[in-house]
């Protein structure tokens, strides 16, 4: 299946540029005339606003299907990927025709952040949930994941098939807000969805900001979590992008550090200190809360015209482990027995005062303490 290998990229109706697709399978991009007059840059360390056309390095081809980064952060990850996959196959198109440049038009107008690729080939969809029992989703996930198969492969790609992360989840809308629900994946516990829902109450506790969250009823597990889209706020669409995109890094590895994350974060806002702050807590949080899959995709940038480049949310606050047993993201370069020296000492070298960081590490310890069981029991 071949397409003409363009595809225009728009913000809130603007262009921005344009992809195109090199003999060697990577994608090129052009920011548009009047873009490179008036709007700002996409990716601010790779794609500086210039008349250039920008082709990415050959690592991009195994990390992001030959994309720069801030382009397949509009991809789904392995469930909304394995959803494209199986609703593709569901109309006779085979997996191997399709390009990089086929999956953005499948995404459209549907992927996180404000991107949007045109011409577009996404089916229409509706994301009330009016009807929806998630105890049926949650099986239907189960049986896509365990047998590839599910009667209810249409639903569940079109809530969803623009998900990103490796667990199930659906996209949906109520009292006029979008939410994304999680579902188990094969390896977890009945109770992922109450811990993330518990960690949740504790972070915003913590002083560390997050969307709205909640825990949906059910008579199969302890409930399934709930969050609100911070990428969409009122209907509008807001401009995203992950640490993984902006840094062009591999987020199935450990190839950084929260120094690097609290650096980012005073160049990006021009030093904010609240959201210095904000990255100091949630990493103090992840250290001791056992989050170690606190990779570069699971922090990211909103842009505004209002106020530029700000930390988002925090986000994917849970219980997880690594098969090498330290968090993904080191501190000071230690993986593990992390210590709150080595915590305050990032803090101050990014600004923050020593008393503060010695007094937001005590309240985050004392305030943790509410999960000790999910840490003792998992």
């Amino acid at each position: 299946m071949e397409t003409d290998k363009k595809l225009d990229v728009y913000y809130h109706g603007r262009l921005v540029g344009t992809l195109a697709e090199t003999p060697d399978k990577r994608i090129a991009f052009q920011y548009s005339t009047e873009w490179q007059k008036t709007g700002f840059s996409i990716s601010p360390f790779s794609l500086p606003l210039r008349n250039d056309v920008f082709i990415p390095n050959e690592r991009s081809i195994d990390r992001f299907d030959g994309l720069f980064g801030v382009f397949a952060d509009s991809l789904p990850d392995s469930w909304g990927g394995l959803l494209l996959d199986r609703y593709l196959q569901s109309i006779e198109i085979n997996r191997g025709d399709i390009t990089t440049l086929d999956r953005l038009a499948y995404i459209g107008k549907s992927g996180m952040g404000a991107l949007e690729y045109l011409p577009s080939k996404e089916a229409d969809y509706d994301l009330d949930n009016i009807g929806l029992d998630y105890d049926v989703i949650a099986k239907e996930c189960e049986n896509l994941m365990s047998a590839r198969y599910s009667d209810q492969l249409d639903m569940l790609y079109k809530l969803g098939g623009s998900s990103g992360g490796t667990r199930p989840k659906v996209n949906i809308k109520e009292d006029n807000k979008e939410w994304i629900v999680k579902f188990p994946a094969k390896t977890d516990p009945d109770i992922s969805g109450r811990r993330e829902y518990d960690y949740s109450l504790c972070a915003k506790d913590c002083g560390i900001v997050m969307t709205e969250t909640g825990l949906i009823p059910s008579s199969v597990c302890a409930g399934y979590f709930k969050t609100v889209r911070f990428d969409r706020v009122q209907g509008e669409k807001i401009f995203t992008i992950t640490f993984a995109a902006l840094l062009e890094a591999d987020f199935r590895s450990p190839c950084c550090d929260y120094e690097t994350y609290l650096k980012m974060v005073r160049v990006l806002t021009k030093d904010n200190d609240s959201d210095k702050k904000q990255m100091f807590k949630t990493m103090c949080f992840n250290v001791l809360t056992h989050n170690r899959d606190d990779h570069t995709k699971n922090f990211s940038f909103l842009y505004t015209d209002m106020n530029g480049w700000r930390l988002a949310p925090a986000y994917d606050l849970t219980y997880s482990d690594t098969y090498w047993g330290e968090q993904t993201t080191s501190v000071g370069g230690k993986g593990k027995d992390i210590t709150k020296k080595d915590l305050i000492k990032l803090g101050v070298g990014a600004g923050l005062s020593a008393s503060y960081c010695e007094e937001c590490y005590l309240e985050i310890a004392e305030k943790t303490v509410m999960l000790k069981p999910y840490l003792t029991n998992s």
